[in-house]
């Protein structure tokens, strides 16, 4: 299929909305109540997981900023959709007793349908290296494009259809000791009132039965039913701020630390001086492995925070923080 072209020469890549709220759980009781509340609804809920999204015509192109391209599709139109979903076992039970580390990483630069952008794969190798290397995670699975040899380890498209299986599969799987990550890096989109969605490679020529688009809503629907005692969530795509209310509003939010790119309304950038993605390279690369000596012993907080401080975009394009239980410091160890 053709790629779609844009005459509306920029483009996105990651959204967030800006959250005023800031929830603290001072009682160690009504933190385990949540826990309780997740479990009871993990052990249902997952069996019926009914998901609802809309779906929007896109188009992406590219402008240069410099030597910088934003991201950006346009939001022009909703349609209402839904489907069943049930995770296949795609995953191992757990080798052993103790902490099992779990992470879905995507990373899409060549796009079935819409325009493509240029670094999002060495995004997601420069994750998986991370977190094979000085993090140790025991189960790193890495969806891409057509392109398998861009990838340090392949285990398929990302369509919308199988990151959604991948991630219900590791909720399914964790348990109340582990830890569950989500990277993601890619083209991005939203209405910029709070609706926000992430493009996957499928997005505006759907497979299995979806639009290719990963919706806020989505996310937090199958995440929310997660008992693992930690969640990292880290989004590399325009408008993905908007998946900060919808995340934070999930009953295990005390678990959850989320990271975006940029506000409801902001950008996300390709910068060819750093191969990656802005704030991959500002917060992974620049701040955790540089300046933090990729020390997994250091408190997600902290890397964003020194990340954020040399950030070179403003307003609207600033990354955000979205976390769960500011009375304690958020760690991937």
């Amino acid at each position: 299929m053709a790629k779609l072209q844009s005459t509306f020469y920029t483009t996105c890549k990651r959204f967030l909305l800006l959250s005023t709220e800031n929830l603290v759980l001072s009682q160690t009781e009504a933190l385990e109540m949540e826990r309780m509340n997740a479990k009871n609804l993990s052990l249902i809920g997952l069996l019926i997981l009914s998901l609802v999204f809309t779906t929007a015509p896109l188009a992406r192109a590219s402008q240069p900023l410099e030597t910088v391209n934003s991201r950006q599709i346009t939001f022009d139109q909703v349609q209402v959709d839904s489907k069943h979903l049930s995770a296949p076992e795609i995953f191992n039970a757990k080798p052993k007793a103790g902490v099992t580390k779990y992470a879905v990483v995507v990373g899409i630069s060549d796009y079935k349908a819409i325009s493509d952008l240029s670094y999002c794969d060495e995004d997601a190798t420069d994750w998986y290296n991370h977190l094979v290397g000085a993090m140790a995670f025991n189960y790193i699975y890495v969806y891409g494009d057509g392109h398998t040899a861009n990838y340090p380890k392949y285990d398929g498209k990302a369509t919308e259809y199988t990151v959604k299986q991948a991630l219900i599969s590791v909720v399914q799987t964790a348990d109340s000791d582990d830890i569950v990550c989500f990277m993601s890096s890619g083209h991005g989109s939203g209405n910029g009132k709070g609706s926000s969605y992430l493009c996957m490679w499928d997005s505006g020529a759907g497979e299995n039965g979806e639009n290719g688009n990963l919706y806020d809503t989505e996310l937090a629907d199958i995440l929310e039913h997660s008992v693992a005692n930690r969640i990292f969530v880290f989004l590399d795509h325009c408008f993905s701020g908007g998946f900060g209310d919808n995340l934070m509003g999930m009953p295990n939010k005390s678990y959850v630390y989320l990271t975006t790119t940029c506000t409801a309304k902001g950008y996300g950038y390709d910068v060819p001086a750093y191969n990656n993605g802005a704030w991959t390279y500002f917060f992974l690369e620049y701040s955790w492995i540089n300046h933090y000596g990729a020390n997994p012993n250091t408190a997600m907080e902290d890397v964003f925070s020194y990340a954020k401080a040399s950030y070179p975009y403003r307003g609207k394009n600033l990354p955000q923080q979205y976390d769960g239980n500011t009375a304690s410091l958020f760690y991937l160890n």
